[in-house]
């Protein structure tokens, strides 16, 4: 009986963050998912049917759900992580003097660092790159800076703390800036016209219908000849409006036009 309960709200966990966030769990990490939310609240001197009940009844605070949002996603990542892309934003800020790129998704800000690193060591002296991601935990370990090391990641980027760690310069934090936002609510986000805005990794958790109106979102935060990107087939074949699409064979591309 108790099993059957269980299996019940394994099922209607994903359902939740579906509804309350739009995103979706799939169906093969579900039982991860549930495994770790019923870790989760033991930790917080709950069981888990306690848990969903406050979940349902609109009893726990933000920082409860931030904790439940991270463990729905997977926030694998790491530097340099996918060198295509990283190459033609590069490319496509070379004639901007003081490009702004926003990084959607961004996890725990390997990829918003590696975008600095390129754009530092392609002759940029000054540039603001910001990162935004769901997950709470994962904002604050990027704004903290501090990684294991990558044979990238160079004394121009980061300085060896001494215990096994990098620490990102203080002056590379100072330009690549993060916040907390979810990407399906009502508040905008704090970073206006970027030149390039980057999405990877994150649309493949939304519906076909979401992917689409999240992409109509960050399409509108673009300034003229501004640049949209995200992975090979993220898009879910979108044809927006006010934006080109350009052919690339290593990632999706629209230009606002």
């Amino acid at each position: 009986m108790a099993e059957n309960c269980q299996e019940g709200i394994d099922d209607r966990w994903a359902a939740l963050v579906a509804e309350r966030f739009s995103i979706e769990v799939d169906e093969q990490r579900n039982g991860a998912f549930v495994a770790n939310l019923v870790s989760y609240s033991r930790r917080i001197g709950m069981d888990s049917e306690e848990l969903f009940d406050r979940a349902t009844t609109r009893k726990l605070d933000a920082s409860h759900w931030s904790a439940i949002v991270h463990l729905a996603t997977n926030h694998e990542t790491k530097f340099f992580r996918y060198m295509p892309i990283l190459s033609l934003i590069e490319t496509l800020c070379l004639r901007k003097r003081n490009p702004q790129v926003l990084s959607v998704g961004c996890s725990t800000g390997e990829e918003p660092y590696s975008i600095a690193a390129r754009l530092l060591r392609s002759g940029h002296a000054l540039f603001r790159v910001h990162g935004t991601d769901v997950s709470r935990s994962c904002i604050e370990k990027a704004q903290a800076g501090v990684y294991k090391p990558h044979p990238d990641m160079r004394t121009d980027i980061a300085a060896n703390t001494g215990n096994g760690t990098i620490r990102i310069h203080q002056w590379v934090r100072d330009a690549v800036t993060f916040e907390v936002h979810n990407i399906m609510g009502d508040m905008p986000i704090s970073f206006t016209s970027p030149d390039v805005i980057v999405t990877q990794n994150m649309l493949i958790y939304y519906k076909v219908e979401t992917r689409h109106e999240i992409l109509t979102r960050l399409g509108m935060m673009l300034p003229t000849n501004g640049y949209l990107i995200t992975g090979p087939a993220e898009d879910a074949a979108w044809m927006p409006e006010s934006l080109e699409r350009i052919p690339n064979p290593t990632a999706t591309i629209f230009r606002k036009v």
